[in-house]
């Protein structure tokens, strides 16, 4: 299995990355990458971007000549139990790939386990969220039966991410449960800087040892990703 585009990279935008979206796109290029996404967080985390950022996130990615498909979106924080995201809509519309997930000094981080999972749910039923980041390894641990249940329900991806594979028992576990219920998965490095961006080596080796349907991998195909996303490229 190969992956030809990482789906969820961070940019000096988010407050905590320390490299430009221009570097990560070079890094990705020399990586043999076909894509990558610059998915900044929104404003629900302490030191993201205002809005405005992602009203010119298009112009900024679209002005790189590389050879590399540059896809701009975001990786945005729920704000309620019903599931709506910190960003306003017209601009989640614009984004062409919208991620959520648990991250600590957000609204979600308040809450209680069941909230939780209510908030997730009612997220992914909105249309915008394309991936659920980090579900192991992350902050807040999460029921992911009626998690991945949902995903599956909606067309929502669960996120194998390359940097939170510590934990194996519950990653494979987490896997498992996917490929059951037949949800897709999307493998990302969730890279904070140029190095990090396409180090899927560790993650392929564990879904070939678990023998996961590469059917169920949204980003191992161009074709894939873009059937999955409904964008061009």
């Amino acid at each position: 299995m190969k992956i030809v585009a990482d789906l969820h990279t961070h940019t000096l935008a988010s407050g905590h990355g320390i490299d430009t979206i221009r570097t990560l796109v070079d890094f990705a290029v020399r990586k043999g990458l076909k894509g990558i996404a610059i998915t900044d967080h929104g404003p629900g985390i302490a030191g993201g971007p205002d809005p405005i950022y992602f009203m010119s996130l298009e112009r900024m990615t679209q002005g790189i000549d590389l050879p590399i498909r540059i896809f701009y979106g975001v990786e945005d924080d729920i704000k309620n139990r019903r599931g709506n995201l910190t960003l306003p809509e017209y601009i989640l519309r614009d984004m062409e790939i919208v991620l959520t997930g648990l991250h600590p000094f957000t609204w979600i981080a308040n809450q209680t386990p069941n909230a939780r999972i209510d908030a997730v749910i009612n997220a992914m039923g909105k249309g915008f969220v394309q991936a659920f980041t980090h579900p192991v390894g992350t902050y807040y641990e999460i029921d992911l039966d009626p998690v991945i249940d949902a995903a599956a329900a909606h067309k929502v991806a669960i996120e194998l991410n390359a940097t939170k594979l510590s934990n194996r028992e519950l990653v494979i576990s987490c896997l498992e449960k996917c490929a059951k219920k037949g949800a897709a998965i999307v493998v990302n490095s969730d890279a904070h800087l140029g190095e990090e961006v396409g180090a899927f080596d560790e993650a392929l080796m564990l879904l070939n040892e678990i023998g996961f349907p590469e059917k169920l991998v949204v980003n191992q195909s161009r074709e894939a990703i873009t059937a999955f996303l409904s964008v061009t490229w």
